[in-house]
């Protein structure tokens, strides 16, 4: 990409709820790598306007609520109505010694593709 510091993934499955929960996962694993402990629950409820804002407000609501509860996430579940979608996780505290190799700071907007027919996301994370 143009810009060093910017990623960009691409997800897809069988249904648009799964490919949510493997590319949050993915994300998650990139910040703090695939040995999570299930320590503490943890859920969240977001409205979305878009197919675009539903991934974009999902991953950025994983990244903000693990860095502000100091939690490595696993998410188990997601629950997408329309308008609004659920993530539950657990997770542990995290320990910066255990991290993953990269830190995304966000996901964004920038040239995101988005189908639910067939399940498919692209989006760039901030890096």
């Amino acid at each position: 990409m143009e810009h060093t510091a910017d990623l960009r993934i691409r997800a897809w499955g069988r249904s648009f709820q799964g490919t949510l929960l493997d590319l949050s996962n993915y994300v998650m694993d990139m910040i703090y790598g695939r040995d999570i402990l299930p320590d503490v629950f943890l859920s969240s409820s977001l409205e979305y306007e878009s197919n675009d804002s539903c991934v974009v407000r999902l991953l950025n609501d994983l990244i903000y609520e693990s860095e502000r509860r100091g939690l490595a996430i696993r998410v188990k579940k997601i629950t997408i109505c329309e308008g609004s979608i659920r993530w539950e996780a657990t997770g542990e505290k995290a320990d910066r010694r255990k991290r993953g190799s990269i830190l995304v700071k966000a996901a964004t907007y920038d040239r995101i593709k988005v189908s639910r027919v067939p399940p498919m996301v692209e989006v760039t994370l901030d890096i």
